[in-house]
């Protein structure tokens, strides 16, 4: 839903999954530190070089690799975050505050630079389920009439929202509510409406948000209204069997002349299972409906894919074959787990190119491989070290690519209670 879309973008909500894992939480941190360094490896040891903030999207070892600084409470809560700017000074703090059912109800983002804040209030309902979302402000603040006259093309306001549940139950605690009631309600924009059985499980949702970009004042200005309706429906024992996703989006491009186009989009997923639950197939149908752009119109188009899922070795391995739309097969997937069922192993095979990616008994990245034609082209690795508490505090990272290598070396600072 937008609501995540939009915190994520805000390092709010998506901050607090990213870091509130429970591997950081098991032995009662208070806090935990992150340093980023350039370094180099000579006769095995290693140089400790400038700091750095941050390293290119994408790489290839996957981790806790971003500076900053996270407080957690002695339940093991995330109580605040710390974001260095360019030049490694925190300037950014997220903190958030809990209800007795640990969800947040606040999260709050000062940016000391400017000594504002932002603030977001998060309601229930009796269920737990977010109810509405609040901003105490709609913009964020800026500084200097340069900043200002840029600002409004590349941002995007800050949105309340608010959710609508529907049951299908006779029971009083729930909206006594049918789904043709549901059917019959008109998506209004920022505001998110749910369906759902009286076992609880998701039936049918839908929203519609606009959404504005524009990246610079000599840019036309595209205003996009999205509407999204979502349909599930399951197998006897609960398993989803169907996911189908409706998504129309009507534009808007301001310019000289003004440009309205017009795009539908049916995603339909369908899955089968094994005995034991374990899903066998996924059908993927993408329905692309009339849509127009200006005077131009295009014709629909429909298009199947499949993925084929296998268990073999009792289930210590899990790949999948994905085809592309006219049968052939595009690319594999091999997963394998250890005899404690954790990730060890995972290998993406696409023919002439093949990747293998290798995990530690901690379930720590170790290794990223890609080869061409059965010849390494690349290799990153991870080394890292852990305290008496089974953290780790220091890893060494290492990439290279055409004999180009290059390291970094990650530093965590970690107080308990």
């Amino acid at each position: 839903m937008k609501t995540a879309y939009r915190i994520s973008a805000l390092l709010l909500m998506a901050a607090l999954v990213s870091w509130a894992q429970s591997e950081y939480t098991k032995n009662q941190i208070h806090s935990l530190e992150i340093k980023l360094y350039k370094a180099n490896v000579s006769n095995d040891q290693v140089i400790k070089g400038d700091p750095i903030y941050k390293i290119r999207p994408r790489y290839p070892i996957s981790g806790d690799f971003n500076t900053g600084k996270i407080e957690y409470d002695p339940y093991g809560r995330v109580t605040a975050i710390y974001y260095p700017n360019n030049k490694g000074d925190y300037h950014i703090k997220d903190t958030y505050t809990y209800n007795e059912k640990d969800q947040v109800v606040k999260a709050k983002m000062t940016l000391f630079e400017l000594q504002d804040s932002i603030i977001l209030n998060i309601a229930y309902d009796s269920l737990g389920r977010i109810e509405k979302t609040r901003w105490n402000k709609h913009t964020f603040p800026v500084k200097g009439w340069l900043h200002k006259l840029f600002y409004k093309y590349w941002s995007k306001d800050l949105t309340d929202e608010d959710y609508h549940r529907y049951y299908l139950s006779y029971n009083d605690s729930l909206n006594q509510l049918t789904e043709t009631e549901f059917n019959n309600s008109i998506p209004k924009n920022d505001h998110y409406f749910e369906l759902r059985d009286a076992q609880g499980n998701l039936l049918k949702e839908k929203y519609r948000y606009i959404d504005t970009t524009q990246m610079g004042p000599l840019q036309p200005k595209i205003i996009d209204t999205i509407t999204v309706l979502r349909e599930y429906q399951y197998t006897s024992s609960g398993l989803l069997k169907t996911d189908k996703r409706s998504v129309e989006k009507r534009s808007l491009q301001k310019g000289l002349p003004n440009v309205k186009s017009y795009d539908k989009s049916i995603v339909t997923f369908n899955y089968t299972y094994n005995d034991d639950d374990k899903v066998r197939e996924e059908i993927k149908t993408v329905e692309q409906l009339p849509s127009k752009s200006g005077f131009i119109k295009i014709k629909g188009s429909m298009k199947t894919f499949r993925r084929v899922h296998e268990y073999p070795d009792n289930g210590k391995k899990h790949i999948v074959y994905t085809y592309d739309d006219k049968g052939n097969l595009e690319y594999s997937t091999t997963r394998v787990y250890g005899s404690d069922d954790k990730l060890i192993e995972y290998v993406e095979d696409y023919g002439k190119r093949k990747s293998i990616d290798r995990y530690n008994e901690r379930g720590d990245h170790t290794v990223h491989i890609v080869l061409r034609k059965n010849k390494k082209i690349s290799e990153s690795t991870a080394r890292y070290t852990y305290n008496d508490h089974g953290d780790w505090t220091t890893c060494l990272l290492y990439h290279n690519q055409k004999d180009d290598p290059l390291y970094f070396l990650v530093e965590r600072t970690i107080v308990y209670y």
